[in-house]
């Protein structure tokens, strides 16, 4: 069975929405409940925002739960036929590199007031965005596990 594209493509953009809707309100909360200075307040990075710092382990608990649903969502056989090991992986390649290009573009290329620096993105946000990057990729392979379990 080859790589639905369409279907690929869709849940991989249902997960990354969800995923940084529910990272930024997370933040955005522990800021309101804790009445937590922002960065631009204390003069500092983004990274180093009290409300980021409280929440960023959330942020992998969000991603890996969310990342696991839609991959469950798109691997979850069909009648009879079942995804392969090797799809789960493709799928996990797929979404690792459209994660890292809407990443880069949404996050450094277009300038807005969450937008960082090739610096700040890629080595002041180690190791978060790697864990992330791993979750997006290993999601798809833990999702077939699970689906194999079950059989």
């Amino acid at each position: 069975m080859k790589l639905n594209f369409k279907k690929a493509i869709l849940n991989f953009v249902y997960a990354y929405v969800l995923v940084t809707i529910l990272a930024y309100a997370i933040s955005f909360a522990a800021a309101i409940i804790f009445k937590l200075p922002s960065y631009k307040d204390l003069g500092v990075s983004q990274f180093q925002d009290p409300s980021f710092v409280m929440t960023v382990p959330y942020h992998l608990l969000i991603n890996l739960i969310c990342w696991i649903f839609f991959s469950y969502i798109y691997i979850k056989k069909k009648g009879d036929a079942i995804y392969s090991f090797k799809e789960a992986v493709y799928l996990g390649s797929l979404w690792l590199v459209m994660a890292m290009i809407v990443d880069f573009i949404g996050f450094v290329l277009i300038k807005s007031p969450v937008s960082l620096t090739p610096h700040e993105f890629y080595i002041e946000y180690q190791p978060w965005i790697s864990f992330t990057y791993f979750i997006v990729f290993i999601s798809p392979v833990i999702s077939y596990r699970f689906l194999r379990m079950k059989k």
